[in-house]
């Protein structure tokens, strides 16, 4: 997925932010969290969430008092998810990983 991640979207990591948000509920993705369950230093993941913040595909929740990690969720009302979606979905679907949506 990180191959075609690059081809698609010119990062490797970008696509697996991308299914996260669109998999996630709405407490939203800790980068942290997926970071560990890929294996992976979560330092990897900054360049792709900045991205798709400045996009305004992404947008990062208030952390709860005494919490220091982040949590971020896509966001609700830009219509672009609806054609990421479909792409999602085949991506998902290539690789193994849960259905999207």
């Amino acid at each position: 997925m990180r191959e075609l991640s690059v081809s698609l979207f010119g990062n490797r990591y970008r696509a697996e932010v991308l299914l996260a948000l669109a998999q996630a509920d709405d407490r939203g993705v800790c980068m942290g969290d997926l970071a560990a369950s890929h294996g992976i230093s979560a330092s990897l993941y900054q360049a792709p969430i900045q991205a798709l913040m400045r996009a305004e595909l992404a947008v990062q929740l208030p952390k709860d008092p005494g919490e220091r990690r982040k949590h971020y969720r896509r966001s609700n009302d830009n219509e672009l998810w609806q054609y990421l979606e479909g792409l999602l979905r085949r991506l998902a679907a290539g690789t193994g990983t849960e259905q999207v949506g």
